[in-house]
């Protein structure tokens, strides 16, 4: 009789492996327990918990549900869901029903999950439909229905997702974490957002794909002398390097191709985005709100507690910030950092500002990049035009190499298509204008000019411009004059 099982068993046994097991122990006698079973064949099972507890076992086959009465009794349900009121969709009701015998609202949730990974979607969410609260998936081309539970349990269920994520469902409006399971083939990580709103609340989690396709550094948009550089830099594993651009978009991805050229499997290696796009096996990878609760927000204390072989920080806000950075840098720390910049020579006015040494500062900085996204032409539908560009646009140093092209080139602007979806566009590149820190550099920085003649003379003397992959697009017809117009500037 469950009712009779001693509460004091419970203490035997973790509730998880109760419930995975559907295991529980029934009466003790000295150092031999009795578990209540459904499956004796669980051979490797037993064993274990032999293992932890000290104990031997002795088995006695009992239904299933006399198991679950007895867990019940043992871990009280978070989650009340009566059988009867799981409705199934893509989910199977009785799946469901299995999932809450064994590990109530928390296992379901969980399961959930891992199904969503295994059948390709990429969003779940749960919100209240009529008199339900339903749970559905989004693949991003088909929406389906999961499971569905009667609408007072709205709460309950929404709390079970969030419990997966550490986080509680107060009163704030919006909750955002992200989180980790671990299923037989590897770690998943996933996105939660609980939002209250006039409906009440509700929950949408999304999967975190995997970065299973390495980004190389030759496959970024550097053309070849800029690779050249770039890897013999890479390859003194030590400094910083910076990256600028006027938005955040695309940052991230240059920065991990580095990162994946310089540190292989075994670096310790530390990385700080907005928000995580893509799971980077191997890698300590931090969100920027983390880093602001649990170091305050201070580089300095990230890098001494977690000691980085490397680290990469998608973007900072302001020059202390960026002073941190080259302090970490000094102690042979190689730092990868983005920075908000209009173009390269703000961004190195904005380096030489700092309250700092500058043969310090030219001894720790490797290369100073700016970067410029540009869309590039669907091939199947862009369209030729006759009209060519004006060679009044460009700047007078470019007005030559323009006046070369015009009688070589064909120029195109987008039109639309299916294939593009109407955009006009396939996709994005990103375009640099590169500064390493030469030795010749360094020279120039501790003349006696003034600052803004001083960086003037040295970017005009060592930028590796962006102009080659420019003109590469052009002639090959990937792109429109007008989104490459800045660089003839």
């Amino acid at each position: 009789d469950p009712a009779e099982v001693p509460l004091s068993l419970s203490e035997l046994l973790p509730e998880a492996i109760a419930r995975e097991n559907m295991a529980v122990p029934v009466s003790r006698e000295g150092e031999r327990i009795t578990l209540a079973v459904s499956d004796p064949f669980r051979h490797g099972a037993f064993s274990r918990i032999e293992e932890m507890t000290g104990l031997s076992v002795t088995l006695v086959v009992c239904p299933a549900g006399t198991i679950t009465r007895i867990l019940e009794r043992f871990y009280p349900e978070t989650l009340p869901i009566p059988p009867g009121e799981i409705l199934g969709g893509a989910i199977d009701r009785e799946e469901a029903q299995e999932w809450l015998a064994r590990g109530k609202g928390r296992r379901l949730a969980e399961k959930v999950l891992l199904h969503a990974v295994e059948a390709g979607i990429s969003t779940v969410r749960v919100y209240p439909s009529a008199r339900s609260v339903a749970v559905f998936g989004d693949s991003g081309e088909r929406r389906s229905l999961l499971l569905s539970f009667p609408i007072r349990f709205r709460e309950a269920l929404v709390g079970s997702f969030a419990d997966l994520a550490g986080l509680s469902t107060g009163r704030e409006c919006v909750v955002e974490s992200t989180f980790q399971l671990e299923t037989e083939t590897g770690i998943r990580a996933f996105r939660i957002s609980v939002l209250r709103g006039l409906s009440g609340v509700e929950t949408v989690v999304t999967v975190i794909p995997d970065l299973r396709s390495v980004i190389a550094l030759d496959s970024i948009g550097f053309h070849p002398e800029q690779t050249e550089i770039t890897r013999r830099l890479l390859s003194m594993q030590d400094g910083l390097i910076l990256v600028s651009s006027s938005a955040a978009e695309g940052v991230a991805t240059t920065i991990y191709a580095m990162l994946r050229e310089s540190h292989r499997a075994g670096s310790r290696v530390v990385t700080v985005e907005e928000t995580h796009r893509f799971r980077n096996d191997g890698y300590i990878q931090l969100e920027r709100h983390e880093v602001e609760k649990r170091f305050g927000g201070k580089w300095t204390r990230l890098a001494e507690t977690l000691e980085p072989d490397a680290l990469m920080i998608e973007s900072i806000s302001d020059k202390k910030e960026l002073l941190d950075l080259v302090h970490i840098a000094r102690r042979g720390i190689p730092v990868f950092c983005g920075v908000q910049g209009v173009n390269l020579s703000r961004t190195l006015e904005t380096l030489f500002s700092l309250e700092v040494d500058p043969f310090l500062l030219v001894r720790v900085v490797r290369l100073v990049m700016h970067q410029r996204l540009v869309d590039l032409l669907c091939p199947e539908c862009r369209r030729a035009v006759p009209a060519v560009p004006s060679l009044q646009l460009v700047g007078e140093s470019y007005r030559e190499k323009l006046a070369s092209m015009l009688q070589e080139v064909s120029f195109y602007v987008r039109a639309g298509c299916p294939r593009c979806r109407g955009t006009g566009y396939s996709g994005k590149m990103a375009l640099f204008d590169l500064l390493p820190f030469t030795p010749g550099v360094q020279k120039q920085i501790f003349s006696d000019e003034p600052l803004e003649k001083k960086l003037e003379r040295i970017v005009e003397q060592n930028l590796r411009s962006a102009f080659p992959s420019v003109e590469d697009l052009l002639r090959r017809g990937l792109v429109t004059f007008d989104d490459v117009l800045p660089f003839f500037r």
